[in-house]
């Protein structure tokens, strides 16, 4: 008996998986490389505490992500902890990769100024996949420099 409710929690898990899976990927051919498209904020996964105190300022970082040594500079002007303004700055050499990291650049403002910095945490913008993590990782960087 017991080896029967093992089976059925690992079937349930497994479900539960596949689903989770299925559900991550279900969008992702829905993205055309022009347009704004599922960029979340919200809390930060790596967030250690969302109500910090962060000192007013500008800040800069770089985020690096992927596999191929990939960048991208992010500044922002922090004020009561909120970003007042961002500027992105892409670093990619590739033709490709620029035009992605253009097209984030320029849609990051309009969905993060005026948003608490805890609450900064890009998914998917402007059909790039990728570039959101180095975004991520940069502000997750400019947080502990700010942090008061």
């Amino acid at each position: 008996m017991n080896i029967s409710i093992r089976k059925k929690a690992l079937a349930a898990g497994a479900a539960a998986l596949l689903s989770t899976g299925l559900a991550a990927c279900s969008g992702a051919d829905n993205d055309t490389p022009g347009t704004p498209s599922s960029a979340s904020v919200g809390p930060s996964a790596s967030s250690s505490s969302a109500s910090r105190a962060y000192r007013d300022g500008a800040y800069s970082a770089n985020g690096e992500y992927g596999t191929q040594n990939s960048s991208i500079g992010v500044s922002v002007t922090l004020d009561g902890g909120v970003v007042t303004d961002v500027d992105v700055t892409p670093h990619a050499t590739n033709e490709t990769s620029r035009d992605y990291q253009e097209r984030f650049a320029d849609a990051v403002p309009d969905l993060v100024e005026g948003k608490s910095v805890d609450a900064v945490h890009l998914d998917r913008v402007a059909g790039s996949s990728g570039t959101p993590d180095g975004f991520n990782a940069a502000i997750d960087q400019i947080k502990e420099e700010a942090a008061a």
